[in-house]
């Protein structure tokens, strides 16, 4: 079986999750989904439990990619678009483990033959299963740990893969070409987001 896009908000769901089939892309509607797994504590939500439970029944359900949806055009200095960029990272690890795993084994390599500070950066870094655990931590819902160092952990990783090669996903019909994977050297600039983010979420400014 093919593996598919995420998937598209329709109409029932986005009524289940807020009570308004108008609006699918909206700010909000990203903001508030985002903090149903990962409550910052403050801003764009309403603070209502059922609103939360809708959405985690939602994902739990439907999958997460369903609430992912929501996040795509989130800016990536906001908490959905942060994790709009780890849901990303955690399908493609998840879809294309060997592929992954034969990226970092040799950026691996590549780091070997630097010494000493190449060793210390191979210690530093999680392996890709390492990595998607940490993502399905977040997306389980009820969330409790650092997200801060998911999101450092993964900015990390990406920087560790772009050793070797920058080019994210290279085909526009790969199931996950989006706009984040399919830019110029889309995963040092994804790494660079993610340690933005990182930083935010450790000062609970990550909106």
């Amino acid at each position: 079986m093919k593996p598919r896009r995420p998937a598209q908000l329709d109409d029932a769901q986005i009524e289940a999750i807020e009570g308004d089939s108008d609006v699918a892309y909206n700010s909000e509607l990203a903001h508030t989904s985002a903090q149903a797994l990962v409550s910052m504590g403050h801003h764009h939500s309403e603070d209502d439990p059922s609103v939360r439970e809708r959405i985690l029944t939602l994902a739990a359900e439907e999958g997460i990619d369903v609430i992912a949806e929501a996040w795509v055009r989130s800016p990536e200095d906001t908490l959905p678009g942060a994790l709009w960029r780890g849901y990303l990272l955690r399908e493609w690890i998840r879809r294309y483990s060997g592929e992954v795993e034969e990226r970092f084994e040799a950026a691996r390599l590549v780091f070997e033959r630097e010494g000493e500070e190449g060793y210390a950066r191979i210690s530093s870094t999680l392996r890709p299963e390492a990595v998607r655990e940490l993502w399905e931590s977040v997306f389980a819902g009820g969330f409790a740990g650092q997200l801060a160092e998911v999101l450092g952990q993964s900015a990390r990783f990406l920087g560790f893969l772009a050793a070797i090669e920058v080019i994210w996903i290279s085909d526009d019909d790969h199931p996950l070409a989006t706009e984040v994977t399919r830019r110029d050297e889309a995963l040092i600039r994804t790494a660079k987001e993610l340690a933005v983010a990182a930083q935010l979420a450790g000062k609970d400014a990550l909106e």
